[in-house]
């Protein structure tokens, strides 16, 4: 497709991508989803950020739903009493018709599918361009330009992060969150790996230093332990646990009860998770509980005092 009036070519087409059953995919839109994921250019974010973002655009509003129910509804009524055979089995039909359409739809799913999403980022990638600020996992595999082991010391390491996979590495780190925080971030395997020997080494030196655990609901702390090789003597588990990601109002809007539990946790908004785990490190409390009891409306809370 090609715009007539600035000849700009489009790559989605409307009449065949859909988004949902009933949600057409255009260039605009996918934009508009990079844009969500990334607040606008601000942040790095991961394909399931970019992911959460496409299932908040293909929502659904129950408002026109509503409306041409409560008009049929109406129809029906006033076909009724005034004994209007045609009006009231019009607005029979029509209605039935909608109900059938609506329990179709509702067996198929409102939202976006993974499998289909990845299959759209893959070709605007490939066939467009690369999408910005997308990670790529593994990201961190070299140092980067003229990195020195001393500049860890630069801001100081107040604690360490230790993840359950690289790709939770990769989003904190390309967004400056240990240096925001006085932190090191790697994974308990050792990701990457030119700061393993320096987490090593910090640890020799403070071995009473915080140390805590940081992993997706279907993780468990346990298996964190078992793959750690660092000399650490206890830990504090940051993880969330499936009820609390399931308590999260922005999440219930866009997956399914059956999704909820096993989400990892860079489906929340950077900006909400950044500032919650902020919170954690500095107050001493847990994650889980932060952000219960916040229970996240949107993609901008990030008041946690």
């Amino acid at each position: 497709m090609v715009c007539k009036s600035c000849s700009y070519k489009f790559f989605f087409d409307p009449q065949k991508d859909k988004l949902t059953s009933s949600t057409s995919l255009h260039d605009s839109r996918f934009k508009a989803i990079i844009n969500h994921a990334s607040a606008n250019g601000t942040y790095h974010f991961t394909p399931d950020q970019l992911f959460s973002s496409a299932r908040h655009f293909g929502r659904e509003s129950k408002v026109g739903c509503i409306i041409v129910a409560v008009v049929l509804l109406a129809a029906a009524v006033i076909g009724f009493a005034a004994d209007i055979i045609v009006l009231l089995l019009f607005s029979l039909l029509i209605g039935f018709v909608i109900s059938v359409t609506g329990i179709i739809h509702f067996f198929r799913g409102p939202q976006p599918k993974r499998k289909s999403w990845d299959r759209f980022v893959k070709y605007w990638e490939d066939e467009v361009e690369p999408i910005p600020q997308l990670i790529k996992s593994p990201a961190l595999g070299n140092p980067p330009p003229d990195w020195k082991e001393s500049d860890i010391y630069d801001y100081g390491v107040s604690g360490i992060i230790l993840c359950d996979r690289e790709e939770t590495v990769d989003w904190l780190v390309l967004n400056q969150f240990h240096s925001q925080t006085n932190t090191l971030i790697l994974t308990a395997a050792g990701y990457p790996e030119y700061l393993r020997g320096v987490a090593e080494n910090i640890l020799e030196n403070k071995p009473d230093l915080p140390v805590h655990l940081l992993h997706d609901p279907g993780t468990s702390a346990k298996s964190l332990i078992t793959q750690n090789t660092l000399p650490v003597p206890d830990f504090t588990d940051l993880g969330l646990d499936e009820a609390t990601m399931a308590g999260l109002t922005v999440l219930r809007k866009r997956f399914g009860k059956k999704q909820l539990g096993s989400l990892p946790l860079d489906v929340i908004p950077y900006r909400t998770f950044s500032a919650a785990l902020t919170h954690c490190l500095a107050n001493g409390v847990l994650l889980g509980s932060i952000l219960g009891a916040n229970a996240m409306d949107s993609d901008t809370d990030i008041s946690f005092g």
